[in-house]
């Protein structure tokens, strides 16, 4: 007779689904916040339909099916991302597989493709975030990911959710030591996280231009734009002037940058003490970086400009860090050349015929003097304008418009008037961008500026004095340069309007606010611990190893591996092997039979045992009889039956249930002959 091969039916589990489905929501959930909606759809639906197929209402969908949603998944990517080969896109495009592949999970091959590349979806997640609170989560993901995978070998019969879960972490618990031993002494050579992402990730920032409108759409936003710690004491609120840009070009309604001169950083006499900081930069997606009003010099990755502004080598892309020292008292280009007056006093030819008249008329009340003339101005502003998050449109003659129709606006409204009239009075003016303010955390003394801290404010040259802050918005709004951002425009109609959810919002006072605080100080110092890694890791090596040569490393590497494996071998050695269920329920029973008096012998088959059991105890026999046959009918099957196992299953615990509750009528070891080496 020929003999038929006998091929394992591997057939996923309950809990292997369900941890499948787990997994690939755990990887993906950090992404919602920038992937499409219709990718989030798709994703809701396949696993949706993933658990209609696993229930039996709904059969695996046909070839056709499954062709065109790959069709309309990579048409939607192309209209998505501007067939933009980006990370971006290419994380979606994962996102986008993960989500299709649940709907062609037929054999355990299958559910070990769709864990891979959970796998790969979730390193991604450190492209985009890095904060600590997401490097516990996606520990706990990667966990999740690696149960699923022990629960795609779990037997059929063990439906048991917990257990891929236990086991998952004892193979992850040997794995840390090593982790920690590569993570710090292995060179980091290129972190993933520095890799530039696509430009639609950018975070909202100030731009190199300013119209009515533009600062003021910035209070629309919470986002991170930097962190200052100061190695003394902070200055005060009414000096946190963060310089970013210096505007000097006006073609009637914007302010821009302007052409650069040849000649270097304009020059500064410093009056009084300077502050040191250490700047922690969010990517920004433009050169500029952020400095004190002003800086003295340009750390190593960025230059100075002529206005004293910083400008780096390449977009920041990544979070970056850098050391700066900067004087609040100064006096800044206290001569100016003809080129540079006439570049700081240009004005369209036409356009705001009503401001320039008014400034006519104050010119000559104040007989050519500047700063009788610069008090007339805030004295206007502080006499019936409103400042407001919300101002109105304005047309053409922006500055008229803004001076004697509407009379509220935000900080580039005042600027730029204010620079405007200066230069109609044949007086240097520019405009500066930046931040003011911040948000002061106690618990690691730095102080966090966001989005909404954004300003302009106005420099104006006056002879003998070179270049002086002057800000408007003060005039009208004194407590907008005392107060942070966040507490003055709290509860106001504009204030993070996109967010209406923000815990900026949400969290403004008590313990709320104490803890919001307290977790941006720990995930502030896991940040910079992350971006000093490189140099921390030097330093590590230089005390324990006392300098780094090749040996020394290799030497480094070695050791500690090579305790690890030998752990790993002895914890292998030493660890039980895997028991089959069946067997393990059958040695069970056989173990209550033999406290009957009733031992089976090595050699003995159960039909055999049975039959001897019945000899002295009948009773007993028939307990074990459906046993015998079932174990028989199972073992010499063709094939592996799933469901014959599980009805051996089934009749070993009714047997066990059956043995115990009548075990008080069975025939007891005491009152039979010893029948334990009967043939």
């Amino acid at each position: 007779m020929k003999q038929v091969s006998v091929k394992p039916v591997d057939k996923l589990s309950r809990s292997a689904v369900l941890w499948q489905l787990i997994a690939c929501v755990a990887v993906v959930l950090p992404n919602v916040v920038w992937l499409p909606a219709w990718v989030l759809l798709l994703g809701a639906g396949c696993i949706a339909a993933r658990v209609m197929i696993h229930t039996g209402r709904w059969s695996f969908p046909h070839w056709s099916l499954r062709l065109l949603l790959v069709v309309a998944a990579a048409a939607g990517l192309l209209v998505s991302f501007n067939r933009d080969a980006s990370l971006n896109a290419m994380v979606a495009l994962l996102t986008v597989g993960l989500a299709l592949k649940l709907l062609e999970i037929y054999r355990r091959r299958d559910a070990l493709v769709l864990l891979y590349v959970a796998l790969f979806v979730a390193a991604t997640v450190f492209l985009f975030e890095q904060s600590l609170l997401m490097a516990v989560y996606m520990c706990v993901a990667v966990l999740a990911v690696i149960a699923a995978l022990v629960s795609v070998w779990q037997d059929p019969l063990r439906e048991e959710m917990l257990r891929p879960l236990k086991l998952a972490s004892r193979m992850l618990l040997p794995a840390l030591p090593l982790m920690l031993v590569l993570f710090f002494l292995f060179p980091r050579i290129g972190p993933l996280w520095s890799v530039e992402l696509d430009r639609s990730a950018a975070r909202t920032g100030l731009s190199d231009s300013m119209a009515p409108g533009d600062i003021s759409r910035l209070t629309r936003s919470d986002e991170l734009a930097f962190r200052a710690v100061f190695e003394g004491e902070p200055p005060a609120p009414s000096l946190r002037y963060w310089r970013v840009l210096v505007l000097s070009a006006f073609d009637g309604r914007s302010w821009t940058v302007g052409s650069s001169s040849a000649r270097g950083a304009e020059v500064l006499d410093v009056q009084g003490e300077t502050l040191t900081y250490e700047i922690v930069q969010e990517p920004s997606r433009q050169r500029w970086l952020y400095a004190l009003d002003v800086p003295l010099a340009a750390p190593p990755q960025a230059q100075l400009t002529m206005p004293r502004t910083l400008v780096s080598a390449n977009e920041v892309s990544q979070r970056i860090q850098y050391s700066l020292t900067s004087a609040p008292a100064y006096q800044l280009a206290t001569q100016l050349s003809q080129a540079e007056r006439r570049a700081y006093t240009q004005l369209p030819s036409r356009g705001n015929p009503r401001s320039r008249e008014l400034v006519s008329t104050w010119l000559n009340e104040s007989q050519g003097d500047v700063v009788t003339l610069i008090d007339q101005i805030l004295a206007y502003f502080h006499a019936s304008f409103v400042y407001t998050l919300e101002p109105m449109a304005l047309g053409e003659h922006s500055v008229d418009e803004f001076l004697f129709d509407t009379r509220q606006g935000f900080c580039e409204h005042f600027a730029s008037a204010t620079a405007f009239m200066l230069r109609a009075a044949d007086i240097p003016a520019r405009v500066v961008t930046g931040y003011q303010g911040g948000e002061w955390n106690t618990t690691q003394r730095y102080l966090t500026l966001r989005q909404y801290d954004a300003h302009a404010w106005v420099e104006v040259w006056i002879e003998g004095q070179g270049w002086q802050r002057l800000d408007p918005t003060a005039a009208v709004a004194p407590e907008r340069i005392e107060m942070s951002a966040d507490q003055l425009f709290s509860g106001q109609a504009g204030f993070l309007a996109d967010s209406p959810l923000s815990a900026r919002r949400l969290i403004r006072q008590g313990w709320l606010l104490q803890a919001r605080m307290r977790y941006d100080a720990l995930n502030f110092a896991w940040q910079r611990w992350v971006l000093n890694y490189h140099h921390q890791q030097q330093n590590l090596l230089q005390d324990w190893l006392g300098g780094v040569t090749p040996w020394k490393m290799v030497l480094a590497l070695l050791v500690p591996g090579a305790l690890v494996l030998g752990w790993l071998a002895w914890r292998l050695l030493r660890w039980p092997q895997p028991q089959d269920p069946l067997q393990r329920h059958l040695q069970r029973l056989l173990q209550r039979v033999a406290r009957q008096g009733f031992q089976r012998q090595p050699d003995e088959t159960l039909n055999r045992f049975v039959v001897r059991v019945a000899a002295h105890s009948p009773a007993l026999a028939e307990i074990l009889q459906p046993v015998a046959e079932a174990y028989e009918s199972l073992h010499y099957a063709p094939s592996l039956d799933i469901q014959a196992r599980q009805q051996l299953l089934a009749t070993i615990r009714q047997a066990e249930t059956r043995l115990k509750s009548s075990s008080s009528n069975l025939l007891h070891r005491s009152m039979s002959p010893d029948l334990s080496d009967t043939p």
